[in-house]
């Protein structure tokens, strides 16, 4: 977690197996077969620039077996790991080309063989960073500068299903537990039970339990969380994710229909991420992504219908409180974090207080009544949520006095 006072984004700190405390409630489009007889690994270890991803039709699943040992093969290459990718109809290939001397020749190569619909390297994301009983709720000061206790007068979220992918969220944790409708590992080949920091926070800043007598309140204590956990801990205490894990996450939240998806994470352009994310928006998923830390947004907030959230500490994207805010911690702890993570998680938050008032809203909707309710408060600009809400709903009380 960020020290109070810090400026740096949002960092991961615990362990590295999710926890999965919630029965779930999703279930991911497989195979027939009870078993499927993907290959799999952990996430970090297939986190290399010598290993690629692969994609190949799903038009013929039963020669999937006979393509992948072709290609081992012809090319010298080992087959690391495998999944469908059912929501874009392909099979995901992770290829190990550890032993290839000219990895960029091979990229050449495979991309001219007919069967392989596109190949790329593996790449590496970060992760950035009313009255209530609750405790803490009068320290949390960004909950005021968002205006969103006035906003919960008209909605709190409720029914809108938000997937955070990121780090494990604590499924323990007594402001997150209510909340917590569903689970799930893109990381871990056996996953456990346990919790870290980044994604606490971030789904304790959407959608903290609210007059629970416990911490803190989230901007939309209402919403059904979707814990999509693929991002790890890394050695030095900052976190990763992969495009494969996240490639799975995305597969997931686009096959049962999560509406708001929340990527407090950045990294370099990705082919096979950008195809999965247009199809998300393109089945009306409202998608947030950190703008993060430089004068350029990072991807996947670099791309058209994604909503941006950048805060009001020098980003571009949509401001939003991102300094010294009050999140839930692993182990029933709270702790101050900063960076556009925070940020994200806020108007992933407000996006889906609208959504619960008006679900028919599309992205775009969304996203025009989001950059029309920045006001100015102590000299900042910051989204207003509850003049968010006004903007899709005419019937919605007055948000000042």
């Amino acid at each position: 977690m960020i020290p109070r006072g810090s400026r740096r984004a949002l960092g991961l700190v615990g362990a590295l197996l999710l926890g999965a405390a919630c029965a779930p409630q999703a279930q991911e489009a497989l195979p027939a077969a009870e078993a499927p007889p993907w290959r799999l690994a952990d996430a970090d270890s297939l986190d290399r620039p010598d290993h690629l991803i692969l994609t190949v039709p799903l038009d013929d699943p039963e020669a999937l077996a006979a393509v992948a040992a072709e290609i081992e093969r012809r090319y010298g290459v080992r087959l690391a790991a495998e999944w469908p990718l059912n929501a874009i109809a392909v099979h995901c290939l992770v290829i190990d080309a550890s032993g290839i001397p000219d990895v960029d020749a091979l990229i050449e190569a495979m991309r001219a063989d007919a069967r392989i619909r596109t190949v790329q390297r593996m790449q590496s994301f970060q992760v950035l960073a009313l009255h209530y009983g609750d405790p803490l709720f009068p320290a949390q000061t960004a909950l005021a500068l968002l205006n969103a206790p006035r906003a919960h007068q008209g909605s709190t979220g409720a029914g809108v299903r938000v997937g955070v992918v990121d780090s494990a969220i604590d499924a323990r944790h007594s402001d997150l537990a209510p909340r917590l409708a569903d689970a799930r590992d893109f990381v871990a080949r056996e996953p456990g039970e346990a919790a870290e920091a980044h994604g606490t926070a971030v789904a304790s800043l959407i959608a903290a339990e609210a007059d629970n007598a416990r911490g803190i309140v989230g901007v939309a204590p209402g919403v059904d969380l979707v814990g999509l956990r693929a991002c790890w801990q890394r050695e030095d205490g900052g976190g990763s994710c992969s495009s494969f894990s996240l490639a799975r996450a995305l597969n997931f939240a686009i096959l049962n229909r999560i509406r708001v998806l929340n990527l407090s994470l950045g990294g370099p352009p990705d082919p096979l991420l950008a195809e999965l994310v247009e199809k998300a928006l393109a089945d009306g998923a409202v998608v947030i992504a950190a703008w993060g830390e430089q004068a350029r947004p990072a991807f996947p907030a670099s791309m058209p219908g994604v909503i941006a959230a950048g805060g009001a500490q020098g980003g571009r994207g949509l401001p939003a409180p991102e300094v010294d805010v009050i999140s839930a911690a692993p182990g029933e702890a709270y702790n101050y974090v900063s960076g556009s993570s925070v940020a994200t998680a806020h108007v992933a938050g407000v996006a889906a207080l609208l959504l619960a008032a008006r679900p028919e809203l599309t992205s775009a909707e969304i996203s025009h009544a989001l950059s029309s309710s920045v006001v100015l408060r102590d000299g900042q600009p910051t989204l207003d949520a509850c003049e968010a809400l006004r903007a899709v709903n005419a019937r919605h009380e007055s948000c000042s006095g």
